[in-house]
């Protein structure tokens, strides 16, 4: 799987990411809004592990997001199972916040979800005071559900379904 824009390569995670995916996640300021908990370099290898193995089981997972330029790894956007439904969700390194880059990439692998993988419907769960993820999720055409709490964060809960 390799998706294209002007500005950003989105493919599969390998292992050779894990170094990167570290460097991203033990950032409290990336953290903040989805447990307040940088993870261990062991932790972020496990997550991308368990996106490669997503890969083969389910079809889809969290996709390495790459700048075009210079191919270094700013973050992630993709699919995940989880028990209540397709979660699409994404997670940036803070020097790529503001750009626009989050939205371009967001757009391409949720088109490529429907268009590709053959998704109905996905969710995306995002704390109530993240507001850059709002607006991704509104941008995209998502449709708010419902307030809840979410690993004990007050947070919004969106659907996008094919045709949408």
């Amino acid at each position: 799987m390799l998706l294209e824009t002007n500005r950003l390569i989105i493919e599969y995670f390998n292992t050779s990411d894990i170094s990167d995916w570290a460097k991203i996640e033990s950032d409290a300021d990336v953290r903040r809004f989805v447990d307040g908990k940088v993870l261990s370099f062991e932790e972020a290898s496990k997550y991308v592990k368990m996106n490669i193995r997503q890969y083969q089981t389910n079809g889809y997972g969290r996709y390495a997001v790459r700048l075009k330029e210079k191919r270094n790894l700013i973050g992630m956007c993709g699919f995940l199972k989880e028990s209540y439904g397709i979660d699409f969700g994404y997670r940036y390194s803070k020097d790529s916040w503001g750009t626009g880059l989050g939205f371009e990439a967001a757009k391409t692998v949720l088109n490529y979800g429907f268009s590709e993988l053959g998704l109905e419907k996905v969710v995306g769960l995002t704390a109530e005071q993240n507001y850059g993820s709002i607006r991704i999720l509104e941008k995209l055409g998502f449709k708010f559900d419902e307030k809840l709490l979410f690993n004990n964060t007050k947070a919004f809960k969106y659907h996008y379904t094919r045709g949408c």
